[in-house]
């Protein structure tokens, strides 16, 4: 089956922090600009004027100043070279806690995330692999950050245009991350704690991985997440998180699998509620991958990723006609990260659409 190529946006962040978000800035512009139109319309169709928005961004762009200043530095830099306001560029980097302090009626945003870990024992070439679809909203544009800094490590992350934190990636030191978003009970209650992009952003300059688990689990949260992080030694943990809990997966059999749902005790786990086929997208996923245990490849991975049981529901998303139209998700990008070569597969869109671009960490 013959598939589209649709470029995967791509730009190298170098330097300092102003600078890498300053050339963030200018080369995604009206990427940014289009980012913050569709949050403000996403914003106002749960029931949050846009003042609202604006006076929570506000107080955002000061708590992330004072949280992390290089953060906020590189935001700075990318709301100079694109001309949006830093309000605007705040708004989209605490863009999960802005929902939950801002929003009238509910704050309950769901994508359908499907992320893995695979340990070297399980594969063909004996490299350890990770990656994820990211299912969320259809307009929001995105691009892969070649970050190559003068104050951290190099590393490769896929991120909206606009967010400095990056989502899914590796870095120089073998270190990897995907994250999704869960819900629990008790999202929201105090959103004014260190944004998720920050903290994902704070994980991947790390150069170990006790270190890049640090961030993620110090001080409570405001929202609920998912992160895997994976080292290219092979080992792994899955980061359940919400606000004042965390609990630790690990793979077995040399696979690790999860979507949206907590697994771990002590939190009521509230998305399955809303999105019921988080309860079939990660055993469907294992069961994939245990029939090639041992010969496990990119290939598998992307075939793997590439799933429709279950359509529209299914590990690779397609927009579900019956909702509203602002209520449809899809699989927005497909990624696969070999931790040994440092390098990230990625598609623009389904990946049953797309093929695969790569790209690998500077040397």
């Amino acid at each position: 089956m013959s598939r589209e190529i649709e470029a995967v946006e791509t730009a190298v962040l170098s330097g300092g922090p102003h600078e890498r978000g300053r050339t963030h800035g200018e080369e995604f512009a009206a990427e940014t600009e289009h980012n913050v139109e569709v949050y403000f319309d996403r914003f106002a169709y749960h029931g949050a004027d846009e003042s609202t928005v604006r006076e929570q961004a506000a107080e955002f762009t000061t708590f992330i100043e004072d949280e992390n200043p290089t953060y906020f530095r590189e935001m700075e830099g990318v709301a100079e070279g694109s001309s949006v306001p830093i309000e605007e560029i705040a708004m989209l980097n605490a863009r999960w806690e802005v929902m939950y302090s801002a929003l009238a009626d509910e704050a309950e945003e769901v994508d359908g995330c499907t992320g893995f870990g695979i340990q070297q024992e399980v594969t063909a070439d004996g490299n350890a692999y990770m990656g994820q679809n990211w299912d969320w909203i259809p307009p929001i544009e995105t691009f892969v950050m070649d970050l190559r800094q003068a104050d951290g490590p190099n590393m490769v992350m896929m991120t909206e245009a606009g967010i400095v934190g990056g989502k899914i990636g590796v870095n120089e030191h073998g270190i990897g991350m995907t994250c999704n978003v869960m819900i629990s009970d008790s999202d929201g209650e105090n959103p004014y704690r260190k944004p998720m992009h920050v903290r994902f952003r704070e994980a991947m300059n790390a150069k170990r991985l006790d270190k890049a688990i640090s961030p993620l689990i110090t001080g409570d949260r405001a929202v609920s997440a998912n992160v895997i992080l994976g080292h290219a030694a092979g080992e792994f943990i899955d980061l359940e998180l919400a606000p004042e809990h965390v609990n630790y997966l690990y793979p077995e059999q040399g696979i690790l699998t999860h979507t949206n749902h907590f697994e771990g005790g002590g939190v009521e786990s509230q998305f399955e509620t809303l999105l019921p086929d988080t309860l079939c997208r990660a055993p469907r996923l294992r069961r994939l991958l245990e029939r090639e245990s041992g010969q496990i490849d990119v290939e598998t991975l992307q075939q793997g990723l590439r799933d429709h049981f279950g359509k529209p529901a299914s590990i690779c998303r397609h927009p579900d006609q019956e909702l509203d139209e602002r209520e449809r998700l899809q699989t927005d990008g497909s990624y696969v990260i070999d931790l040994e070569n440092r390098s990230l597969h990625a598609t623009n869109g389904p990946p049953c659409e797309r093929s695969y671009a790569e790209f690998t960490v500077a040397g």
